[in-house]
């Protein structure tokens, strides 16, 4: 740290009375600096938050399926490998990027994992079976269920051909449509088919 103090200073007031203004410059301005710091950390964060929005968004557009991709194992083992042309551990260029809020680069790490795993990212998809886009809807719109539908639906998962994540959207939509009437088939209480 530079010193703005001179020799000459030291020698007209002594080591004492330089050493007791500088206490007191410290003492009168550390409230100050400390307001400082805190603002500057809380903009930090506020930067930090805002940079994780913008690459989560990128990579909700991009890699669709990267929240399921960044909990598997294979994927943070393929990580701890030197990229091949700089040596570097992946998983260092992956934490340099987001640092960097380089969405672009976050989102090439996850598709360089699946072109390297042989998977294609997929496009989003809804987790109802396919014929779902021609089937019934109420005169407002809505979805209409049935029940051999959720019988594939339960299939599809049992086989984990549907993640996590799509599997609560289903029961979630499920459940509402079952409340509003919105299942043919279902059965009620007494096992009786409530038709609608």
């Amino acid at each position: 740290m530079a010193s703005y103090l001179t020799q000459e200073d030291v020698q007209n007031f002594g080591p004492e009375l330089l050493d007791v203004a500088q206490r007191a410059a410290h003492h009168a301005l550390a409230p100050e600096l400390q307001r400082l710091h805190d603002e500057n950390l809380q903009l930090q964060d506020q930067l930090n938050s805002g940079a994780k929005t913008t690459i989560d968004q990128y990579l909700d557009r991009e890699v669709p399926n990267w929240r399921q991709i960044n909990v598997d194992e294979r994927f943070h083992n393929w990580l701890l490998q030197p990229e091949p042309y700089s040596g570097i551990i992946r998983d260092r260029l992956l934490k340099d990027a987001a640092h960097a809020a380089n969405a672009q680069r976050v989102a090439s790490f996850f598709q360089g994992f699946l072109r390297e795993a042989g998977v294609a990212s997929p496009a989003p998809a809804s987790p109802a079976p396919q014929r779902a886009q021609r089937a019934p809807r109420t005169p407002s719109g809505q979805r209409i269920y049935d029940r051999s539908e959720i019988t594939e639906m339960w299939q599809r998962r049992r086989q984990g051909k549907v993640s996590d994540a799509d599997w609560q959207k289903w029961e979630y939509e499920l459940c509402r449509a079952s409340a509003e009437g919105r299942v043919r088939g279902a059965l009620g209480i007494d096992g009786i088919p409530v038709t609608r």
